[in-house]
């Protein structure tokens, strides 16, 4: 559905005044009353029509996002903001291209399924590279997200927020406690390759499946593991096929809040600035949610017959150790400067170094 800036009332009230004074036989000049009449702006002149995407449901983050901007920004009857849910519009990449193409105007998804479409995203799946989720959430809101800012726009979108639902977990039916339990380990991945690379990495044997087909697959053994965040293995009630949550927390489960630039910058300044406020305020109530969210789901596992692990400190570091080979991969797909300028700003608010980026 396209966007649509419509001149409606006030075109047509130009038009009418033009049909009717080239119709009429009376000439002469207007009066000063009659001037002024003319020269006033029309009310409610000008609609803004919004279209809004996402490929979840309506009891997911990503929606909640829509949510608080649709509520914040229909207070000014100019603007119409309408949310399609459930991939009505599309996967994430039919999304994406619409978004670019200028047929969708906000989208909210994950970082990890944009990569085609803006390939710099891709450090945000180094993996371990967060110690802690407020370290990753003060480098998402720090200068390093308006670096991310530009490289969104290279592509043709704007970058107005991004919130976390926390970590993606493993999840299987057997514990894991060392690196050598994670050997051939059959795990659902995404089709991004950057997971693919690290679970390959770890040991594991990586299977790229479909969300839709991940609960059939455990509960068949086609695979024997999978990884997403607690609000995902709750939505998706892995919890009755699965025994295991382990703790890796190997890469933040980003997601944005994105929207076409050229239809952003085309905006008159007092319907953009609506627009960043809405987005702020999205953006901030949202990230509360998904605290809530985390605490709530991960005790709602626990009471549903899963046992949470945490890795000890020697397998963190083993895993860290063999992400480094990914971490090369990574640069050389983003660059050298976007990946030390994360690995600074994470040593700048952790306060100690955790890889070597030279």
């Amino acid at each position: 559905m396209k966007k649509a800036y419509k001149w409606t009332r006030g075109l047509c009230m130009i038009l009418a005044i033009a049909m009717m004074f080239g119709l009429c036989a009376c000439g002469g000049s207007k009066s000063q009353s009659e001037e002024k009449q003319d020269d006033a702006p029309t009310e409610n002149a000008a609609t803004y029509e919004f279209t809004a995407a996402c490929n979840v449901p309506e009891d997911t983050l990503n929606y909640a996002i829509f949510s608080t901007m649709k509520e914040l920004l229909e207070q000014d009857e100019r603007i119409k903001f309408n949310i399609y849910t459930n991939g009505q519009l599309g996967g994430d990449r039919e999304m994406m291209e619409g978004l670019v193409a200028g047929n969708i105007d906000f989208v909210t998804t994950i970082t990890a399924g944009i990569i085609d479409f803006i390939p710099e995203v891709g450090v945000f799946d180094m993996p371990n590279v967060f110690p802690d989720l407020e370290t990753a959430r003060e480098v998402l809101d720090s200068d390093f997200n308006e670096v991310m800012g530009e490289k969104y726009e290279k592509g043709g979108i704007k970058l107005l927020g991004t919130v976390d639902s926390g970590f993606r977990q493993l999840t299987t039916n057997k514990p894991i406690e060392k690196i050598e339990d994670l050997q051939g380990l059959r795990i659902r991945t995404t089709t991004n390759k950057n997971h693919i690379a690290y679970w390959t990495a770890v040991g594991a044997n990586p299977t790229p499946m479909d969300m839709g087909e991940v609960y059939i697959g455990l509960q068949q053994g086609t695979v024997d593991a999978q990884e997403n965040p607690y609000d995902f293995i709750v939505s998706n009630k892995f919890y009755e096929a699965q025994k295991y949550v382990v703790e890796t927390n190997h890469v933040i489960h980003a997601t944005v809040l994105i929207a076409n630039n050229e239809m952003y910058q085309s905006l008159p300044d007092d319907i953009r600035q609506l627009i960043n406020e809405a987005a702020e305020q999205a953006i901030a109530d949202t990230r509360l949610l998904s605290d809530k969210n985390i605490e709530e789901r991960r005790q709602f596992v626990q009471d549903n017959g899963m046992t949470i692990l945490e890795p000890d400190d020697t397998l963190r570091e083993e895993l860290k150790k063999r992400a480094e080979t990914v971490y090369d991969s990574i640069r050389e797909a983003v660059g050298d400067d976007l990946v030390d300028a994360l690995l600074a700003e994470v040593e700048k608010e952790w306060g100690q170094k955790f890889i070597n980026s030279t």
